[in-house]
């Protein structure tokens, strides 16, 4: 048997082999490269997609922490409120318990009459990107109008207070992600409901989520 016959060993063989090793490490590198496209034009779309999971999230988060709020008035028998306050960083809020029978009020909470039960806390903290605002064109659910300045729409004192009777201060807190995802907390102050509602762009219009 010769050489040609493509024994172990013999030149025929081994170039087989570096063949089919070439091909093999094309191959890879091919597949290495179209996987690094596929990656790069897929990370746009997963990024956008994981913003709008943190703002929803970051709104539920905040109608829970209402309830919750909600449900201590009603247990305790006395006015509870989030109170809200804005410095470098942004909004920031915390529980606060009223102390004298005559509801939370800023003047009590300066005067640490009304006590604060709960550490000042952050959307942000919580749900990266996400934090109280308003994006531009958003319209008000229930007029239509265009909104603009401050997110907490709940009166001047940056207060949302629960009574033990179950209503609530009348108002809408707004959420927004850093791409066009907008919510609505809104509380309706006799009835103490509220509704979580998420801006549709395309169509302008607000829809329960």
């Amino acid at each position: 048997m010769t050489a040609a016959d493509g024994l172990p060993g013999t030149a025929s063989s081994r170039g087989r082999r570096a063949g089919e090793a070439g091909h093999s490490l094309i191959d890879l590198l091919g597949a290495a490269a179209l996987a690094v496209t596929i990656g790069a034009m897929a990370a746009p779309g997963v990024g956008a997609q994981r913003d709008a999971v943190h703002a929803a999230a970051a709104a539920r988060h905040l109608a829970t922490l209402a309830h919750g709020v909600r449900a201590r008035a009603l247990l305790l028998g006395t006015h509870t409120a989030l109170v809200f306050r804005t410095d470098g960083a942004g909004i920031n809020y915390a529980v606060f318990l009223d102390g004298n029978r005559d509801g939370v009020r800023s003047a009590d909470i300066a005067r640490a009459v009304d006590r604060q039960v709960t550490p000042w806390d952050s959307l942000g903290r919580h749900f990266p990107r996400t934090a109280f605002g308003i994006l531009a064109g958003v319209t008000d659910p229930e007029s239509g109008a265009t909104l603009s300045g401050s997110p907490l729409k709940i009166g001047g004192s940056g207060i949302l207070s629960f009574g033990p009777d179950g209503t609530v201060t009348s108002g809408t807190l707004y959420i927004r992600g850093p791409g066009p995802q907008q919510y609505a907390l809104r509380f309706l102050g006799a009835t103490g409901r509220m509704r979580l509602l998420r801006f549709e762009p395309a169509t302008r219009a607000w829809a329960a989520l």
